[in-house]
């Protein structure tokens, strides 16, 4: 592994930024809890969302004094992406061990600093996908990616988007925003529009209604209209009726959410996207494979089957992006074939993710999957034979 350091590319101020106070709501003096069992006697149920979103964790230093074994970081770390660990994330994780999944995909560590050879700051080409002016990134025929803004309920060690995300210099102002609402107008072979950022939930309900109204009335036959957003995982008090009511209004399609570890299934988690799912909201998961988190057979299949149960699809798994620093995170590929044959036939058929390579360069979205059917050639004959997940086979050259 490279010992070069991760460095933020520097951008430009934005006119008309989109104010915080539409994003979140910012204590004038933060809140620190003092011990474990203070933490824990937090009750997220009782507060809203952004008087929870206020007490959260944002250094090492304040994570020490609730969690053992947190091992100290240099600012500098905080330079690559911040960090911020809310309440009801916090309380998900073993207090005693910094090998607990929900601790690994959250608490910084010194090595994201260094960085390896292949690891880049755009490694999907987004920002070479994205028409002049706008927030969107066009890479398929038919679809977009709608960038909001820059800001997340929580940040991910392994984020994809840490050129941009929680970086003050990037903000995504709502110039762009309407540009990029526009350029919708004027391609009506979009059919597909998926808001992203950042996280889009992070925004108030107002400014939320604001943007999805905008782009309905632009484009009325818009058949999908997606949010993704791991705010449901990191803060499920988001979802109130007030909420649900703008989702409803502007005919949202699916949100997308990120559950990595069957832990983050809570009683909570269940209760709030209860609500989605009663007013009509489909749902959808996407994974990333993260070692140490879910790189384990029986891990996935709880994950999955959870899902389903509560009524979450299980949508892609994604293989780790090569952002800056998340070489300690990644699974390989033998290792997700493994994962994949020891769900596949072992989990209900709509419980089973496509397991996914997010192409550098802006290749798009490419299937991992073994082949279950092979042509060989047997005696000199071309035959097709198909295994299935317990390893027996059977000879289908019918189909030759």
């Amino acid at each position: 592994m490279a010992t070069s350091t991760v460095q933020r590319q520097p951008a430009a101020t934005n006119a008309d930024p989109i104010p915080l106070k539409l994003v979140e709501t910012q204590p004038a003096q933060r809140y620190h809890f003092n011990t474990h069992d203070e933490l824990m006697a937090f009750d997220v149920a009782g507060h809203s969302w952004r008087e929870t979103l206020a007490k959260s964790f944002q250094s090492d230093k304040d994570l020490a004094k609730v969690l053992h074994g947190v091992r100290p970081v240099e600012d500098d770390v905080y330079k690559v992406i911040a960090a911020r660990i809310t309440p009801y994330v916090a309380q998900l994780m073993d207090k005693n061990d910094p090998n607990c999944p929900i601790r690994i995909q959250y608490v910084p560590e010194q090595d994201e600093m260094h960085i390896a050879p292949h690891e880049m700051g755009d490694q999907l080409a987004e920002d070479d996908m994205m028409p002049e002016g706008t927030s969107l990134v066009h890479r398929y025929p038919n679809r977009v990616l709608f960038l909001v803004h820059n800001i997340c309920g929580a940040y991910c060690r392994h984020c994809t988007r840490k050129r941009m995300v929680s970086d003050p210099l990037n903000v995504i102002d709502m110039a762009r925003i309407r540009r990029s609402v526009e350029y919708l107008r004027d391609h009506p072979e979009v059919q597909d529009v998926l808001l992203s950022g950042g996280d889009p939930l992070l925004l108030t309900d107002s400014k939320l209604d604001e943007i999805l109204s905008m782009i309905r009335e632009a484009r009325p036959d818009l058949k999908i209209l997606r949010i993704g957003s791991r705010l449901l995982a990191q803060l499920p008090t988001r979802v109130t009726p007030e909420l649900v009511d703008v989702l409803v209004k502007n005919r949202v399609t699916l949100i997308n959410t990120q559950v990595n570890h069957p832990r983050e299934i809570t009683p909570l988690f269940i209760k709030h996207t209860t609500m989605l799912r009663r007013a009509g909201v489909m749902l959808g998961n996407q994974s990333v494979m993260i070692k140490g988190v879910n790189d384990d057979v029986e891990v996935m299949r709880d994950l999955v089957m959870d899902l389903v149960s509560n009524g979450i699809r299980p949508y892609y798994v994604y293989s780790m992006d090569p952002a800056p620093g998340n070489s300690k995170f990644m699974v390989s590929y033998d290792r997700m074939l493994e994962i994949y044959h020891g769900i596949r036939g072992w989990v209900s058929g709509p419980a089973i993710p496509t397991f996914i390579v997010d192409g550098i360069g802006g290749l798009g979205k490419m299937p991992v999957q073994p082949e279950y059917v092979k042509k060989t050639v047997q005696d000199g004959e071309t035959k097709l034979i198909a295994t299935n997940f317990e390893g027996r086979t059977a000879d289908v050259s019918y189909l030759l």
